[in-house]
């Protein structure tokens, strides 16, 4: 959700209980943006679809400046949970270490027979 979209959804939940509806004037809503951003009509209209698309608000109806409008629920930010560290040890396969350990004795009994004829 952006800065805009926040921005309305708390004026709605300031002038209203869950679920009440209540009218509120365009004016009220640009005086809620925060700084530096658009403060215009097209903003607005593109905040409050986001909000009532997402099930945060129900727009009654919108009829010149004046909206009706009820919050249906609050915004919570979604902390993404932290997956513990995996550490890997290095373990040996005790059937790769037999097969190496196997493969070496008899490359060096082989040796040691070529060495002695």
């Amino acid at each position: 959700m952006d800065r805009i979209c926040g921005a309305v959804l708390n004026k709605i939940h300031a002038l209203s209980p869950a679920g009440r509806y209540v009218i509120i004037d365009e004016d009220e809503f640009l005086d809620a943006f925060p700084q530096g951003s658009d403060r215009s009509f097209e903003a607005l209209k593109r905040s409050l679809t986001h909000l009532c698309k997402e099930g945060y608000i129900d727009v009654k109806y919108s009829r010149g400046e004046m909206y009706c409008v009820a919050p249906l629920k609050k915004y919570v930010e979604e902390i993404p949970e932290e997956e513990p560290e995996q550490t890997t040890r290095f373990r040996l396969d005790p059937v790769f270490l037999s097969a190496f350990v196997g493969g070496a004795l008899g490359s060096l009994i082989i040796s040691l027979i070529f060495a002695f004829i």
